[in-house]
């Protein structure tokens, strides 16, 4: 019978360099915004800071986001809702994030694209 000595410190490093990593400034591969931290790359833009991925799936192969983080898929919705509503101030803030966040605002107001 043979004994397996199991892995302490591996697993600790591993987590020590995590922890570093949701430390550091993180940029979002989708719309190319720098958040202060890994954390909140996750939080605010769907994309784990080490692999780089939403959900498992590599950049531009989400189902749903396609080549959209979550934070240019939250602003298509206000876009859209808001033109739809008639909203004109709201309207005007979202467009505003939206052109931070590199989105075709004028496209997305006229409902040509989703």
């Amino acid at each position: 019978m043979s004994a397996v000595q199991p892995d302490l410190f591996g697993e600790y490093d591993r987590r020590e360099q995590e922890r570093k990593t949701q430390r550091q400034p993180a940029e979002c591969p989708s719309c190319g915004t720098t958040e202060p931290n890994g954390y909140l790359l996750s939080i605010n833009h769907g994309y784990d800071p080490i692999s780089l991925r939403i959900g498992g799936f590599p950049q531009g192969e989400h189902p749903i986001y396609g080549d959209k983080c979550l934070a240019q898929t939250l602003v298509t919705s206000h876009i859209t809702y808001q033109a739809r509503n008639g909203d004109t101030q709201a309207l005007a803030l979202a467009m505003d994030r939206g052109r931070e966040l590199g989105l075709d605002v004028e496209a997305i107001k006229e409902g040509t694209t989703t």
